[in-house]
């Protein structure tokens, strides 16, 4: 009934508007931000639950999944249409016209999306969001677990860990090298694979070739080294970017904002916690409106 998808480790990303915080405290003079939701990156996917507010039209380099009672969503045909779950294409512009207080989202990379192709129903307009519906309702619980396996059943495929045990060695080798210039000959050779046979193993296991792998364990670095108080130029440097500027841009590209909008008042769920945690709505502020500031988008 749905399509095809995979996970594997870290990485992170969102929509239009704003994401944040892990489970540090806030450093020192500043007061801890509301939490209106939680958040999780793994390789080429970023999870949320929480408020999803209003934002303007835009797009981005991920598909997204979104669920939740209430949603409308716009197209660039500037029609409105009501729906409680779509599945809007990679680089699709699209607005959230009326949010949900309690809802999921999804970003996934495109090179994870294989099977899944954007709706066209019959006299329904190009760019019209009534392309992105799909027939899925809210779940009872809006936890990790909860979303996770919805994205896998919408891409057909379950998520597995890594089994090759070159790959498993080139994963060390990665988290071991960052925030430094990670090279596939240099991984390849330390995991005593060919460039062409790691390359394969990474699309086959993980479902992401090798250089998005990296670029999605950069952005969950600098989001998470965000979210615990760190500068925009500390957190860049914290994941191997340049410097802030080439954050900011790799970041929108991805995700449709800002860094620093997407790294305030979110509990992020570490790697460690990801296999033990079901994070609900203990994490969420019950008091703010939607699309007030602190929503995501």
């Amino acid at each position: 009934m749905f399509g095809r998808l995979l996970l594997a480790r870290h990485a992170a990303a969102v929509t239009s508007r704003k994401l944040p915080p892990v489970t540090g405290s806030a450093p020192p003079g500043q007061s801890t931000p509301r939490r209106r939701g939680w958040a999780a990156i793994t390789a080429g996917r970023l999870y949320y639950g929480g408020r999803i507010g209003a934002g303007a039209l835009h797009a981005h380099y991920a598909a997204q999944l979104l669920i939740g009672e209430g949603l409308v969503l716009r197209g660039a045909d500037g029609a409105e249409h009501a729906m409680s779950a779509a599945l809007i294409p990679a680089n699709t512009p699209h607005a959230i016209a009326g949010g949900t207080a309690d809802g999921l989202l999804a970003l996934i990379d495109p090179a994870q999306t294989g099977r899944l192709r954007p709706r066209q129903a019959a006299g329904t307009a190009v760019g019209s969001a009534a392309c992105w519906r799909i027939d899925a309702r809210p779940p009872a619980h809006r936890d990790l677990p909860t979303l996770a396996a919805l994205v896998d059943e919408l891409v057909g495929t379950p998520p597995r860990p890594p089994t090759h045990p070159g790959l498993c060695q080139a994963l060390r080798i990665i988290d071991e090298t960052l925030p430094g210039p990670v090279r596939l000959a240099a991984v390849a050779a330390a995991a005593h694979l060919s460039e062409s046979r790691l390359s394969h193993v990474f699309r086959e296991e993980l479902g992401l070739p090798f250089r998005p792998y990296v670029l999605w364990a950069r952005l969950r670095a600098a989001l998470s080294a965000l979210s615990c108080g760190a500068s925009l130029t500390e957190a860049a440097h914290a994941a191997g970017f340049a410097d802030a500027a080439h954050m900011t841009r790799t970041v929108r590209t991805m995700m449709g904002d800002a860094p620093s909008a997407l790294a305030a008042g979110v509990h992020w769920i570490t790697p460690a916690q990801q296999h033990r945690s079901s994070i609900d709505s203990r994490f969420v502020q019950a008091s703010r409106p939607v699309g007030a500031p602190g929503s995501l988008t």
